[in-house]
């Protein structure tokens, strides 16, 4: 595997009231058949605010005053990143004050809307820095926090300007395009920005999509500190490589696909999941239709196929889960397990689980009753707010015929179920203000191909 090494160089002294920084993203993937790369490298300066990053919805503010600040927007400020996305050479401005807010180039859209106008080859998991996105430019006009405006861009407001809307604190963010009929919509909430003294409470909704037709994804979280109770809702629409990584001969998942999971974990090692995943045909469309479809990529997909071959049919599946300590303690807890998967299958497990504040780890052995075995495991360390350390792994039988399920990264502060049956699935993630590092690498069941994916991203402020 060929290795990717990341130098950046600083050579500029601080100017006074402005940050900058510059730094670099290296992304590679190999397997037998096929190799890929890809290089970004970016110099950034601004005088606008930094906004805090924290992994979690449960923990303090960061202390780390160096980089994640925090502080009110200047009433005029302004940016500019210079770049090059395989050596060709980009330039993106910001300027705003009280009243306006205009943007060009290849970064600093306005909405946050993971969708919205983005560049499917290239992405940053760094704070501090806006997301890669297609050619476009941003006018608008700010009044008592709330923003409106229009903006072009070469990829859907090309000949006709499309318009956006948002909300004081981006609660609600929405964009339409109607030279294409291509809309946005994004809903962040979080109890603690109304001063809700209940337990915390987020949820996040981003979608995309063209008339009636949308894709997207949905998060909500509460969590009681008095009971250690957390319950999560997560939910998925998109493309069927999303969620299923398969075979290359299972064609019958090709098509649209849908997630939805429900889940509640205490302290006490108790925890309980219901999961179920649809995938469905896409209907036969026109050229120029489906050139303008939204393109969600995401790197690690996942796969459960059975059913009749169908090109037509809706396929279902469907799982509910529980762990239950037998015994537990400072050491952590020994947890049996119980599956219930389709096709009337059903999965016992043994697994070992330590939780701390800081931490997690758990790993063990399912057995199923069609006489398919897996071992799985996964972890996470969080130094503080914005330093995290986390990982999954999958082991499952050549001969197994049920797929399994398996945690990939979707955000920066979130993980989503993938089916596979890939024989192994490894995958580990460092997140930190100064550094962002993934390797995912798996290992396909019918040609014992290995495939690895790595993204190393650097910056350095100065």
């Amino acid at each position: 595997m060929r290795l990717w090494i990341a130098a950046t160089f600083v050579t500029s002294a601080p100017i006074a009231g402005v940050e900058s920084r510059a730094g670099a993203t290296f992304e590679g993937y190999e397997s037998r058949y096929s190799r890929t790369a890809k290089e970004n490298w970016f110099l950034k300066s601004s005088n606008c605010a930094i906004p805090l990053v924290s992994f979690s919805t449960k923990t303090v503010r960061s202390t780390n005053k160096d980089y994640t600040k925090e502080t009110e927007t200047a009433s005029r400020c302004g940016a500019f990143l210079f770049e090059t996305r395989n050596g060709t050479p980009l330039f993106s401005g910001v300027w705003e004050n009280d009243a306006f807010r205009f943007s060009f180039g290849h970064r600093f859209r306005p909405l946050e809307n993971f969708y919205f106008l983005r560049d499917e080859n290239f992405y940053t998991a760094l704070p501090g820095i806006e997301q890669p996105i297609r050619r476009s430019g941003f006018a608008g006009l700010k009044r008592m926090d709330w923003s409106a405006g229009v903006y072009y861009s070469e990829t859907e407001a090309l000949k006709r300007p499309g318009f956006y809307l948002l909300s004081p604190r981006k609660i609600f963010e929405f964009a339409y395009a109607p030279e294409l009929n291509r809309h946005y919509t994004s809903l962040n909430f979080r109890s603690k920005s109304f001063g809700w003294s209940g337990p915390p409470i987020v949820s996040r909704i981003q979608t995309a999509g063209e008339g009636k037709m949308f894709y997207g994804t949905f998060y909500a979280s509460v969590f009681s500190e008095t009971s250690a109770t957390e319950w999560k809702a997560t939910g998925y629409k998109g493309r069927s490589t999303d969620i299923f990584a398969t075979d290359p001969d299972k064609n019958d998942l090709s098509g649209e696909a849908s997630l939805a999971r429900l889940g509640v974990v205490t302290r006490s090692y108790f925890s309980m999941e219901w999961i179920r995943a649809w995938n469905r045909p896409l209907p036969k469309k026109s050229n120029s239709a489906e050139s303008a479809k939204p393109d969600f990529t995401e790197r690690n997909p996942g796969s459960e196929t059975k059913g009749s071959d169908s090109e037509t049919e809706t396929k279902r599946w469907e799982i509910f889960g529980a762990k239950a300590p037998i015994a537990y303690g400072e050491l952590g807890g020994i947890l049996i397990s119980v599956r219930r998967y389709s096709e009337e299958i059903r999965g016992r497990g043994l697994y070992y689980s330590l939780q701390k504040k800081r931490f997690t780890i758990e790993l063990g052995q399912e057995w199923r009753t069609n006489g398919d075995t897996i071992l799985e495991g996964k972890w996470s360390f969080r130094l503080d707010d914005s330093w995290n350390l986390e990982g999954a792994f999958l082991f499952q039988g050549r001969e197994n015929r049920t797929d399994s399920l398996f945690e990939a990264r979707t955000a920066r502060d979130e993980t989503s179920l993938i089916f596979t049956d890939r024989s192994s699935s490894f995958r580990v993630r460092l997140l930190s203000p100064y550094a962002a590092f993934t390797v995912s690498h798996s290992r396909k069941r019918e040609r014992s191909d290995d495939g690895i994916w790595i993204n190393l991203q650097l910056q350095f402020p100065f």
